[in-house]
């Protein structure tokens, strides 16, 4: 008995109908995928224009009583040459509200530079640490990645930070990468056992050592911010605070 022929024909149109449903697929998901690249972008611009118009209102010299008409939380401002960083520094009731809160108080991404909330004299103590986060469009804290490289700190070896009661440089003295939850993250230490104890403590753990000299006298800022290489990784950068002259 002779086999019926195959329908060529119905292949062919289930063949190019499933190419139509794949091409339709690939369609929406790039149409997906670009909407939401837009609406990062665009997340990001909003936060940048959001900063440049705070550095206009605080100038050269910037003027903290023009920042305090705007957020009554600031407490300074960091400037590091040759990068993205020229922002102000909060310091809120808490460590969340400025994960998430621009300077001007709106909702942005990027968040507030902010100093540790228990702080009780910031800057003006023995240590003092301020939080940044590593955007993915470079702004805020993501470029101190670069300092991981000594050479690259050679280069570039202190930021500068201005305060209420001044201006000082930030001479960097070492660069650690540490979990979230490392012991290094201590403030308002007082008793100078204790501040000696600490200093041994981040020479121990630091990846490179600058030749910047610390004493227990010496006040302490640490920049930190989140890092990829291991699972709640965090770079931090502790700098000793030098008035200008």
């Amino acid at each position: 008995m002779s086999e019926k022929p195959r329908n060529k024909s119905n292949g062919k149109k289930v063949r190019r109908a499933a190419r139509r449903v794949i091409m339709l697929c690939l369609v929406a998901i790039l149409a997906i995928s670009g909407w939401r690249l837009y609406t990062v972008m665009k997340g990001y611009m909003a936060d940048r224009a959001v900063y440049d118009k705070v550095a206009e209102e605080a100038g050269d010299e910037i003027d903290f009583d023009a920042l305090r008409k705007i957020n009554p939380d600031v407490v300074g401002w960091l400037y590091y040459e040759d990068t993205i960083i020229d922002y102000p520094i909060v310091q809120g009731e808490n460590n969340e509200m400025y994960l998430s809160m621009l300077f001007d108080r709106t909702w942005g991404g990027c968040g507030t530079l902010f100093v540790d909330c228990i702080t009780e004299a910031a800057f003006r103590q023995f240590n003092t640490i301020v939080y940044g986060h590593h955007m993915k469009d470079g702004t805020m804290f993501a470029c101190l990645k670069e300092l991981r490289d000594p050479e690259y700190c050679k280069k570039h070896p202190k930021l500068e930070l201005t305060t209420p009661e001044g201006k000082f440089d930030l001479q960097i003295w070492a660069f650690l990468n540490e979990p979230a939850d490392s012991d290094i993250y201590l403030t308002n230490i007082k008793d100078e056992g204790e501040k000696l104890n600490y200093l041994n403590l981040l020479q121990a753990n630091a990846s490179y050592i600058t030749d910047v000299g610390i004493s227990t006298s010496d006040r302490l800022v640490m920049l930190s911010t989140c890092a990829y290489e291991f699972e709640d990784a965090r770079y931090i950068i502790v700098c000793k605070m030098v008035p200008q002259d």
